[in-house]
């Protein structure tokens, strides 16, 4: 389990923020998830970011957990139902850590499917895409099921789908600005990639602006 602690007290309102993101490895949840601490630390915020993972190679499961706060933090880990966002950058990681959703919370899913190390090897069995956006639909709360996969490989890399969901979460969250998110984002890559990035957080807005549009 990795922690990073940071951050100043912020005076006025109290606030707290739980973020979980669900994937596995290779998918980028790490970055995307530090991306929103540091903006959160910018932004005067008192912030714990920790990762656990269940295979360090990729194709392990990885889940992050940011928590934001004007206050003191007293546990590193996002309890269970009490997260406002949850980000599925994998369906079936979603479906395990749906319950970490808070009754008000919202979720952002990647429905394009990433077999786990042990799924491939037989040992779990792997459900069909339907089956794993039925189960989170049963559960009752709210959010939005994007292609950020496709839509990252349209863009030209599918190493971009990390982005694209990061884009998709300042749209359903207005506890950073997007543009405070992206700006921290394209600070912690190579120059070379900035206009790419850019590109796929646009697109990852589009894709939930254009959902909400049609409700």
């Amino acid at each position: 389990m990795r922690c990073l602690r940071v951050g100043m007290q912020k005076g006025g309102h109290e606030m707290k923020f739980d973020l979980v993101i669900a994937g596995v490895g290779g998918q980028g949840n790490i970055l995307a998830s530090q991306a929103v601490a540091k903006s959160a630390m910018d932004a005067g915020y008192n912030v714990v970011n920790t990762e656990t993972k269940g295979a360090a190679q990729r194709g392990g499961s990885v889940l992050s957990h940011v928590r934001i706060a004007d206050g003191e933090i007293f546990s590193p880990l996002v309890p269970q139902e009490q997260a406002e966002v949850l980000l599925g950058f994998e369906p079936l990681e979603a479906m395990r850590y749906i319950n970490m959703l808070g009754r008000h919370g919202k979720f952002i899913i990647n429905t394009a499917p990433v077999p786990t190390i042990l799924s491939n090897l037989k040992v779990d069995e792997y459900p069909s895409r339907d089956q794993m956006i039925s189960a989170i639909k049963a559960k009752g709360v709210e959010g939005y099921f994007i292609n950020a996969t496709q839509a990252a490989k349209e863009l030209g890399n599918v190493l971009l789908t990390n982005v694209v969901m990061l884009g998709a979460f300042t749209v359903i969250s207005d506890v950073l600005p997007a543009e405070a998110v992206l700006e921290k984002l394209l600070s912690m890559v190579d120059e070379k990639f900035h206009d790419d990035d850019a590109r796929a957080f646009e697109c990852g807005r589009n894709l939930v602006l254009d959902q909400m549009k049609k409700v």
